[in-house]
């Protein structure tokens, strides 16, 4: 608070609080002496113009500090896209895998190799299934092919 207290930006309630620790602490008193001393310091130096060109120099190499902090992050930003994806889809397919395994678990009725077999029938995907219209048709044309 010493800073605050020279420059006078303390309120006067906290100025009077200031004030009375001052006046019962010597190292808080022995740092606003010397704050006092720096701040005259400051006041009493003179003031010399900058070299030409100085303040022109100073914001063209913030400008160029900000470009580069800011191709930086536009460089990090799509591989951090690409890991809360990778995360995202990580979650979902441990989910499934989890939520699928419970439902197994519960399940009581036994399933039979004939019930498996004809869930994965690759017979839907034919042109021409065996029991179907077209299959038929397929078969008694080869026969007369064959006779």
């Amino acid at each position: 608070m010493i800073s605050q207290y020279v420059d006078d930006e303390l309120s006067p309630e906290k100025k009077r609080d200031f004030d009375t620790h001052i006046d019962s602490c010597s190292y808080c008193r022995k740092a606003l002496e010397e704050t006092w001393t720096l701040h005259g310091l400051f006041a009493s130096a003179e003031r010399s113009p900058a070299p030409y060109g100085f303040v022109t120099r100073v914001l063209a190499n913030l400008e160029g500090k900000e470009e580069l902090r800011l191709r930086s992050r536009l460089f990090i930003r799509p591989y951090l896209r690409w890991a809360v994806q990778v995360a995202l889809a990580l979650v979902v397919m441990t989910f499934g895998i989890i939520s699928g395994n419970q439902f197994l678990a519960h399940r009581t009725e036994p399933v039979e190799q004939t019930a498996i077999e004809e869930t994965f029938s690759l017979d839907l995907f034919q042109a021409t299934p065996p029991h179907s219209i077209g299959g038929i048709y397929v078969t008694l044309m080869r026969s007369r092919h064959e006779k």
